[in-house]
């Protein structure tokens, strides 16, 4: 391994360390600043686990500390030690560590260390009414995606956003696909085609979608050197697995009066009141043909695919009884890769609009997931995070901190659910107690709740990374 690609791996790792340290900050912050709003006393904000290295400061009652272990961080609050006592007892049931003297040192649940004695003062968190226990607790998974809420926002006036432009360079390599068997990776720019010289992203992406089953020699620059490369594009495929196909413009006929062309891939037809991106997608002559009298003598938007590019074009279609046009069938190749995009500034109000948008783009994806059934597939654990760190670090800044900002978003999403330890499951006791009017769970049952979120969370720890490890090792991953 040559010293640039170790120093690469190391600079991928303190990345995403610093990522993550920022994701915990923010999240702990969100817990803090909520437990001294309500009155809650708060000994110590700590970044890390373990051991204290650095006493950053102390204001008041709290100390700012960093720990030992960059894996995280805590903010202990007096008096919550009472609610954490059943956590700290089914730790040490599961982890067999009752008489150790350290087991505090390394703390497993982020709100809170132990005390040596209960705090029963009126600062203190079991003191406080419900609803400011559950503010308390539910602030960090608000303060994460708020993080992610405003780094999505103010990308776009600050290091500027994918402009849709693609470029012709690599941005991700797909496991098992074409462009991973033809050794493409993350930041080869193509410059040629067999003898045809690519100088943007729509000819690179137009020639691909030509060349289905043929073999075609890529030149790429790779680190200022050129390579290259033997690929033979595979048929793009669906989210069902199922080869796709594309109804290609024959003859336009009477469609030619609204720009489409020969040779145009005809993607979709919508009234101008919806929006192109919740179009169902035109896949055969047949289907092409069926929208056209659907709407006919209608103001519609039309989305082509043209020479890799995805123009839309507005107008008004021709009635029923004028020239139809006429269409093939034909089914586009790929080498399953992503592209790189090109970035641009926005003022501060678009800005915020394409944050929103990003947002429902990302709880989008986030259903898609669910209802796909591929969490084994997208869902990763620090190996993932690591391998798309490196991945978005050799994109550009833009790209890493948009990975921060989905980073974020998910610890909030995960902290919700109502698993024990989590934030979600602290909600569900207080949940619960609010349904029995005040009257907590016993010190047993709240145990082995404790007891079954420390297994939920091992397991699914276990699981995660154990998956990471197997498709890492069977280059499944993204590169």
């Amino acid at each position: 391994m040559s010293l640039h690609l170790v120093l690469e791996k190391i600079q991928s790792g303190v990345v995403l360390l610093i990522i993550l340290s920022i994701l915990v900050i923010a999240h702990e912050w969100g817990h803090f600043i909520v437990a001294r709003l309500c009155g809650m006393r708060v000994d110590d904000f700590s970044v890390g686990m373990g051991k204290r290295i650095w006493l950053v400061a102390k204001r008041g009652d709290t100390e700012y500390n960093v720990r030992l272990l960059p894996i995280g961080g805590f903010v202990k609050i007096a008096g919550m030690d009472a609610d954490e006592e059943p956590i700290n007892m089914a730790k040490d049931k599961l982890l067999g560590r009752k008489d150790d003297p350290d087991a505090g040192e390394i703390p497993l649940v982020a709100e809170n260390t132990p005390e040596s004695q209960p705090y029963t003062e009126a600062d203190g968190f079991n003191a406080k009414p419900l609803w400011m226990r559950s503010l308390t607790i539910l602030a960090g998974p608000v303060m994460s995606f708020l993080l992610g809420y405003v780094i999505f926002c103010l990308m776009g006036c600050t290091v500027g956003i994918s402009s849709g432009k693609i470029l012709n360079r690599v941005a991700v390599v797909m496991p098992d696909g074409a462009g991973y068997k033809a050794k493409l990776i993350t930041g080869d720019k193509i410059v040629k085609i067999d003898d045809k010289v690519i100088t943007n992203g729509p000819e690179m992406v137009d020639t691909i979608r030509h060349s289905l089953g043929k073999t075609i020699q890529i030149t790429v620059i790779r680190d200022g050197e050129t390579k290259v490369l033997t690929a033979k594009p595979e048929p793009l495929k669906d989210d069902k697995d199922k080869d796709i196909t594309v109804a290609d413009v024959v003859e336009p006929g009477a469609l030619a009066s609204l720009g489409v062309k020969a040779g145009d891939e005809l993607r979709a037809i919508v009234p101008t009141s919806m929006d192109t991106e919740d179009a169902d997608l035109i896949r055969t002559p047949d289907q092409a043909t069926a929208a056209l009298k659907k709407y006919a003598g209608q103001n519609v938007q039309i989305v082509l695919g043209r020479k890799g590019d995805t123009p839309i074009l507005k107008g008004m279609l021709p009635p029923a009884t004028s020239a139809l046009a006429t269409f093939s069938v034909r089914t586009p190749g790929g080498l399953k890769f992503g592209m790189d995009a090109a970035v641009e500034r926005l003022s501060f109000v678009e800005s915020v609009k394409t944050g929103n948008k990003m947002i429902v783009i990302l709880f989008k994806n986030l259903r898609d997931l669910v209802k796909s059934h591929k969490f084994q597939e997208q869902t990763g654990g620090v190996i993932r995070m690591y391998q798309e760190t490196a991945r978005a670090s050799k994109v550009n800044i833009n790209e890493t901190i948009s990975l921060a900002a989905q980073l974020s978003i998910s610890l909030a999403i995960f902290n919700m659910l109502p698993i024990p330890i989590l934030d979600g499951g602290h909600l569900l006791t207080f949940f619960i107690e609010w349904v029995r009017r005040g009257k907590k769970l016993t010190e047993k049952q709240q145990q082995a709740f404790m007891l079954t979120g420390f297994v939920i969370i091992g397991t699914l720890f276990i699981l995660i990374n154990a998956n990471d490890i197997i498709r890492t090792f069977s280059d499944k991953l993204p590169h």
